[in-house]
This record gives structure tokens, C-alpha cells and sequence, in this order.
């Protein structure tokens, strides 16, 4: 009785001092700080025009954007000169798209399958630089608000789409989803659960928009895999450009 007694008090001590993540099924991991751990394989969320509210961003374009807008077509999306997917887009993407998050204190790192972007995203709350050089997924900066981390982005080329060109919401509407350099992106990511995470974002561009943009809140689960794959995008334009040229030279 005494031994039995002895191995129930053993394993009592032992789970006490099992952190609660590890103790309890999906709850939520941590990190050495405390703060929420995204680290791992996501799915893309798979979302598409009706559920997106696509049909509120497009009353936001000015009418002098409306009118750039309504000359696009798919074929201008920029993906298909492999720019890559910025965000919000990125978190839309077809469902078996995958992205890769490496968390640590202090700094959260996106691995995108697709394209093989990336993004670094410090965590500790401080400004973007002064001198920031204008790319395609922007300069983010993050900060904790509870457990949710919200990242700033700006900094952006003007030159991402924030839906697919094939998404749209209206029979009348092209698809041709384009930003300028005034881009600014504010994300909230957080964990629902150990194989929940949720992503919101809110849009403003006041050169083109009248206002802001909130996506809905997107959920993606968590994948098996460890790792991210490679997956390459072929830029068919730029190669129909290239063969074209090689044809007339060899004539």
C-alpha cells in the first residue's frame, strides 16, 4: 500500500509540473515567454468570393480606381508573371496550398510553399524604419495584444492584387483587385486551439479606397507535415516573351 501510495504521489508531482499545454489536447501551445506558439504547417484557408465580402471591397475603389479596375482582367493578375501572392490574398489561397510559421520570442518567420516567399515579422512592438524599401509583402512589424499578435505592414510596391482574378462577387465586377504604394495591411493572428489558427485583416489604400476593408476572420488547421514542400511557379508570360524573341533572331 505504502509503494502504491509512493507512485500516485510520483505522478502527481510530475504532471504539476507538465506545463498545462502539453497536459491538455488542443489547448493552446506556448512559448518559452508565454506567448502563443504558430509554429507549424498550415493549410490555406480555401476561401473564395462569397465568403471573402469581396462585394464590400469593390464599393471601396474610388471611381477613378473603379475605372482602372473595370480594364483588368484575369490575365493582368501578377501572379501569372510569378510576383507573388501578398497578403491578405496569401491566406485565401486554394486549400491545398500550404504556408510554414517558425516561432520564436520575439520573431515570427511565413514560409509560403507557393512562390517560396517569405516573411520576417519582429514581435516586440517597435516602429517600422525610417528608410524602409518598398517590396511586395511590405515591411511588418508586430506587437501582443493579449494573445493575439497584430502585425503592421506597409512599405509596400503597389504592385500585389488582394484577391484572385478570377474572384467575383458580381456579374459586372473583372477581378482586377490592384493597390498602390499606399498599402497598409494590419493583421491579427491568433490561436483558437492547438490546430486552429485564425486571421484577420484590415485594408486601407486611401489613394484607390474610400475607406477600409476587414476581411472575415479566416480559420486553417494545422497540417501533418513538418515541412514545407517546394513548389515552383513557371512564368509562362515571360517565357512566351523569351521563345518569341529567339524565333525572330534565328529568322
Amino acid at each position: 500500500m505504502i509503494a502504491r501510495r509512493l507512485v500516485l504521489t510520483a505522478v502527481l508531482i510530475a504532471l504539476a509540473a507538465t506545463p498545462l499545454a502539453a497536459q491538455t489536447p488542443g489547448a493552446v501551445p506556448r512559448m518559452a515567454d508565454g506567448e502563443p506558439d504558430f509554429s507549424g504547417v498550415w493549410w490555406s484557408g480555401g476561401i473564395g468570393a462569397k465568403q471573402h465580402t469581396l462585394d464590400q471591397l469593390e464599393r471601396l475603389y474610388k471611381p477613378e480606381a473603379r475605372a482602372i479596375m473595370d480594364k483588368l482582367t484575369e490575365d493582368d493578375d501578377p501572379t501569372l508573371r510569378c510576383i507573388p501572392f501578398g497578403y491578405p490574398r496569401a491566406m485565401t489561397l486554394p486549400s491545398n496550398q500550404q504556408f510554414q510559421i517558425v516561432h520564436k520570442p520575439g520573431l515570427m518567420v511565413i514560409l509560403n510553399e507557393y512562390f517560396h516567399s517569405y516573411r520576417v515579422i519582429p514581435t516586440a512592438g517597435r516602429p517600422h524604419p525610417a528608410d524602409v524599401v518598398p517590396t511586395y509583402l511590405g515591411d511588418s512589424e508586430g506587437r501582443w495584444g493579449g494573445d493575439t499578435l497584430v502585425v503592421d505592414v506597409t512599405g509596400f510596391n503597389g504592385q500585389i492584387w488582394l484577391a484572385d482574378g478570377a474572384d467575383k462577387p458580381n456579374p459586372t465586377s473583372t477581378g482586377g483587385w490592384f493597390t498602390t504604394d499606399a498599402l497598409h495591411v494590419v493583421e491579427r493572428w491568433r490561436l483558437v486551439d492547438r490546430d486552429t489558427l485564425e486571421y484577420q485583416a484590415t485594408v486601407e489604400d486611401p489613394k484607390i479606397l474610400t475607406g477600409p476593408w476587414t476581411t472575415p476572420a479566416i480559420r486553417v488547421k494545422r497540417a501533418d507535415e513538418v515541412k514545407v514542400r517546394e513548389a515552383m511557379c513557371l512564368d509562362t508570360t515571360t517565357y512566351g516573351l523569351t521563345e518569341k524573341g529567339r524565333q525572330e533572331r534565328s529568322k
